[in-house]
């Protein structure tokens, strides 16, 4: 079949990584949407697309690649919890990225032209509307401004926005110890009060901080969305900046998830450069960093034994950062009563869209159900938060803002 033919050479590489899977099912166990009620249909499940990719890869069965296909697609929203499980080392996250890449490629886009161009400007848009914080969140907490998110983009009208909180930093650079910050876009844009906190106490322990300019979001929606060039021009783009602080001796800083993972893990396997390995190799999150100066004893919290449930998200998992996080909470002071790896759902803006909304709440119904009666909810994605604090009512935490919040430094 003509379509079986152009998409293993849009495929490439990928394609011999698709023939590769044995099918064992593994995937399945850890895939949030092969575990929820719909997934009854086998089809529907993580180990059932790479089946029927195989199958139309290899010529096995007449299957056409469609829209039907595309949507089964869909319901792979790249927690990556796959990678670790997979006995043959299968990349299913990049091979659903390069599908959905092809699609577009073959005439099938799987997501509008609207929402591909919101997400591959979002953050210039988020920068556009930070100059006027005020205007901005009026206009997003409206009714007037769910209608017309849900109406353009498919962001469901239930959906919480974030609010407009931008980061405000002079820079201060008079120390030895020179951080530079890559913030993606909630960093930068919607919790700048957070950050400014923790470069407040980063300064006061003697390292200078600076936020470059031009630096652009981290772009994994972008490969979420199969926008793979944009994605590799925005990773060239960033590591062109961030490569020359490394170079005048800076670590670069982030305090996102999802900053951490495309630095550290998908930037040099996009450009597989030697400056994407550098940034790679110096980059450091802020609960590493803290941990270790609490460790050194350079730096003392103190918590009060406050009891903090820590949700473990699935780029903290991917990035193993969650070892650090429950880590600094424990040696801050916290008593860290609970830990649940459980997935929310939300996976990014994929549970925000008006088409998964429901889906994503089933896969974090049982999530929703262990934390409801905790008190303090401690979590470092910033979606997660958003999505959890929407659903169960509740204030989430960034590590880092409970440090800030609860802790005498």
């Amino acid at each position: 079949m003509q379509s079986a033919a152009q998409l293993r050479e849009l495929l490439g590489g990928y394609a011999s990584e698709v023939e590769r899977c044995i099918r064992c099912g593994f995937c399945n166990s850890v895939c949030p949407t092969s575990n929820i009620p719909q997934a009854y249909m086998g089809s529907r499940t993580s180990r059932g697309r790479l089946v029927i990719l195989q199958s139309i890869i290899t010529g096995s069965r007449e299957i056409e690649f469609s829209n039907k296909l595309l949507d089964l697609i869909d319901l792979c929203f790249g927690c990556r919890r796959c990678l670790e499980v997979c006995p043959a080392g299968i990349p299913i996250p990049q091979i659903m990225w390069s599908v959905r890449s092809a699609a577009s490629k073959m005439g099938l886009p799987h997501a509008s032209w609207m929402l591909r161009s919101f997400v591959k400007n979002y953050d210039k848009l988020a920068s556009l509307a930070s100059r006027f914080p005020g205007l901005a969140n009026t206009l997003t907490r409206s009714k007037l401004g769910r209608v017309l998110a849900e109406r353009l983009l498919g962001i469901d009208k239930k959906v919480e926005l974030p609010a407009y909180i931008p980061l405000r930093h002079e820079s201060s650079i008079n120390s030895q110890q020179r951080l530079a910050y890559f913030g993606d876009v909630f960093g930068l844009y919607h919790e700048g009060n957070v950050v400014s906190g923790l470069f407040s106490l980063l300064e006061r322990l003697g390292y200078g901080v600076e936020v470059p300019r031009g630096q652009r979001q981290a772009g994994i929606p972008l490969l979420e969305l199969g926008l793979l060039d944009e994605a590799r021009a925005t990773a060239r783009r960033n590591v062109e900046i961030l490569s020359g602080y490394v170079e005048r001796g800076y670590k670069i800083l982030t305090t996102s998830p999802a900053a951490y993972l495309a630095l550290k893990q998908d930037y040099p396997k996009l450009l597989d450069d030697t400056n994407a390995r550098k940034v790679a190799e110096n980059t450091i999150d802020a609960v590493q960093l803290l941990n270790e100066l609490v460790k050194r004893g350079e730096l003392e919290l103190d918590g009060g034994g406050r009891e903090v449930v820590y949700h473990s998200s699935c780029f903290s998992q991917a990035t193993s950062l969650s070892g650090a996080i429950v880590g600094l909470l424990n040696n801050a002071g916290f008593k860290v009563v609970g830990t649940t790896p459980r997935c929310c759902g939300v996976a990014g803006m994929w549970g925000l869209l008006r088409e998964h909304y429901e889906t994503a709440k089933q896969v974090g119904s049982a999530l929703f159900n262990e934390l409801r009666d905790a008190e303090t909810i401690v979590s470092q994605s910033e979606t997660c938060r958003l999505w959890m604090r929407s659903i169960l009512g509740k204030e989430i935490l960034h590590p880092v803002e409970a440090i800030l919040k609860y802790c005498k430094a």
